[in-house]
């Protein structure tokens, strides 16, 4: 059986499962910078950090943008799958869920940025001015609200994580 580029009916074809893994990779590396954030006192270092975590958020709000058109372009395989409804609706709803959260997340991010008085800078490509002065109250909003997101999306992933294995392992359920 050979996949297509694009989604059929029953199976997701390889652009959305070059999408999705894509963007798993971005989220590990952007969990991964951001775990290092701690450990730095502030300096050029830290500084460093927060800009190539900002660079590659700003990719990943592309990837879910080009991810969300390319869904919406396409057949959803769940609708396919041999399984109760009430599981597809809680599938849907979590991927909407994902989805929503992620580009919030990085749309937050930027915004943080932009009211730290720092510019950003995308990769040393370009960079993006500050909207605000430093430190205003502005940001520590953003900031916090960025944080708090980033904790709730963890419960999100090993929902999802879990349920790919599940289906993985015992297969579809019947509908009756």
């Amino acid at each position: 059986m050979s996949m297509h580029l694009k989604n059929s009916q029953t199976q997701y074809g390889l652009i959305a499962r070059v999408l999705h893994w894509s963007s798993v990779a971005m989220l590990l590396t952007l969990i991964a910078v951001a775990s290092q954030f701690a450990d730095k006192d502030p300096g050029p270092e830290k500084s460093g950090l927060i800009s190539q975590h900002a660079s590659i958020g700003m990719l990943l709000l592309i990837l879910m943008l080009a991810r969300l058109t390319w869904r919406n372009l396409n057949p959803n395989p769940i609708h396919s799958y041999s399984i109760k409804t009430w599981q597809k609706l809680v599938a849907i709803s979590l991927h909407r869920s994902i989805y929503l959260i992620i580009m919030t997340q990085c749309v937050l991010g930027i915004l943080m940025l932009l009211t730290s008085g720092e510019a950003i800078h995308f990769f040393g490509l370009f960079e993006l001015p500050p909207l605000l002065e430093r430190a205003h109250p502005i940001h520590q909003t953003v900031l916090g609200i960025h944080y708090l997101i980033s904790v709730m999306i963890y419960p999100l992933f090993a929902v999802h994580i879990t349920a790919a294995i599940y289906h993985q392992i015992f297969g579809l359920v019947e509908d009756h």
